[in-house]
């Protein structure tokens, strides 16, 4: 009796283990990168590593933008098509919507290896290449040409290949964006309708002086908090490229816009030195033209939607209303020698060698 109940507790615990995976390889601990904790990373099941017996890299790639942003939408399509195009050798997860940090986190984390790359702005790299630093200056250029004119320059090019020293590579930084408009819960219609406002900004010191030099009161706000601070009154204006008005809703709550297009935005692609230089050089050529194909269809659906975008704040309550324009550019007149003064810029007259570029 014995051992014919010793048999039956045999074969119901040979069954338990079949069917709880008892006897599989225990699963190790996820790692403790920012990349591990969060699920909504691109990773598609057809990335199947070219070799089966060899694990897939991981390249984390970063973002502010929210995931309804069309810069989100560039990212994705960045890594979907580098994930794609290298056969499963590397994987590129994206994590839009600060999931691993903010721009100053994120930073950090590619200077220690935490993350490989990610998308920003261009003029958010200005502490680590201070020329890029005229980029954010209130009415500096004329035009998103007179601006791809200073990159291209001399100066530009110089100001680009300082970051690499800081351990940024500079994949693409072609993602052009719309002019920078302010709005406010009143409307800005002159340069001293901002006195005393409070004002948003991102954490870049340069936006500080541009519009503490307008009158208003800069408060820095992340950029996944801004919508909520326009709500809870933290702030009461704030500014943004168009196309991010309608996917922030940041018209549902400042309704009064002004389209002084008082700076020319880029985005950009960076990765990590040491994740770019792993790559072969096929591999290279590949991953940048992943990212040339992201920044054309930035740039033509970014160019051809503000049509709609536009129309949808009118329908929504938004108003765009009419400002004098000048009025911005003569209170702004004393900062650039003050900027140079106070070692805004590496190079000495750079604001005057921006202004020779002009058309």
């Amino acid at each position: 009796m014995k051992k014919k109940l010793s048999g039956i507790l045999a074969a119901v615990c040979a069954l338990s283990l079949l069917l709880s995976g008892c006897g599989s390889k225990p699963q190790q601990p996820a790692a403790s990168t920012p990349a591990a904790s969060t699920p909504a990373a691109s990773n598609p099941a057809s990335s199947a590593p070219a070799d089966p017996g060899k694990e897939p890299r991981v390249f984390r790639i970063g973002a502010v933008s929210n995931p309804t942003d069309i810069m989100a939408e560039a990212g994705q399509m960045f890594c979907d098509l580098a994930t794609e195009r290298l056969g499963g050798e590397i994987i590129f997860e994206y994590y839009p919507g600060e999931q691993l940090g903010n721009s100053s986190v994120m930073l950090e984390n590619m200077q220690v290896g935490l993350q490989e790359g990610m998308t920003i702005a261009l003029d958010s790299l200005s502490a680590y290449s201070r020329d890029l630093n005229i980029m954010a200056m209130a009415f500096a250029f004329e035009d998103m040409d007179h601006l791809m004119a200073y990159l291209e320059s001399d100066y530009g090019k110089a100001a680009l290949d300082k970051l690499e020293d800081s351990g940024f590579h500079m994949l693409n930084y072609n993602f052009q964006k719309n002019p920078r408009c302010i709005f406010g819960k009143k409307p800005i219609t002159c340069a001293d309708d901002l006195k005393g406002v409070k004002f948003r900004i991102a954490d870049i010191e340069i936006f500080q002086k541009n519009f503490s030099t307008l009158g208003a009161v800069p408060t820095v706000v992340a950029w996944s908090e801004y919508t909520y601070a326009l709500m809870q009154g933290v702030v009461d204006a704030g500014e943004c490229t168009y196309e991010n008005i309608t996917a922030n809703g940041f018209h549902l709550y400042a309704p009064y816009i002004s389209l002084v297009d008082y700076a020319y935005a880029l985005e950009s692609i960076i990765l990590t030195p040491d994740a770019w230089n792993s790559l072969t050089p096929e591999q290279q050529e590949i991953v940048s033209q992943c990212a040339e194909e992201a920044s054309e269809m930035f740039n033509e659906k970014n160019s051809s939607s503000w049509t709609e975008q536009k129309a949808q704040i009118e329908q929504e309550g938004g108003q765009f209303v009419e400002f004098d324009k000048e009025s911005f550019i003569k209170k702004m007149e004393p900062l650039a020698a003050q900027l140079e003064s106070e070692g805004f810029f590496d190079t000495p007259g750079l604001y005057d060698y921006v202004q020779q570029l002009r058309g």
